[in-house]
């Protein structure tokens, strides 16, 4: 599986730190990126977190990143994440705002994942 954490600094086993690392791989990035913003105590985050990995493996041409929103809470606030789990798309460092996606459902991972790949 290849989702990538997105984690603060006091994790230094994290592959990427931080929000500027967010802005970085994410947003500015000219890739396909798909992020999950979740909470693990949350159950549709528990749900849906195999499957999102699950298409990390599928979708290889997609960057997969996920943020742990009580890692990085302030992250989660800047893009007004409130209910969980949130997904974001990124491509060619647009947000793909039509396809943000709330809630445990498969179907909205997908049609992010196809925006992705159109």
């Amino acid at each position: 599986m290849v989702v990538h954490a997105i984690k603060t600094n006091q994790n230094i086993n994290s592959i990427i730190f931080g929000p500027a690392k967010f802005t970085e791989k994410a947003i500015n990035s000219k890739k396909k990126v798909a992020v999950l913003f979740f909470a693990t105590w949350a159950g549709p985050c528990i749900n849906i977190r195999p499957a999102f990995e699950k298409l990390s493996d599928e979708y290889r041409s997609i960057e997969f990143y996920d943020v742990d929103v009580d890692d990085l809470d302030q992250l989660a606030d800047d893009w007004g994440v409130a209910v969980f789990p949130t997904f974001f798309f990124f491509k060619d460092g647009a947000h793909l705002n039509d396809f943000t996606f709330r809630g445990g459902s498969p179907q909205g991972i997908m049609n992010g994942i196809h925006a992705l790949q159109s």
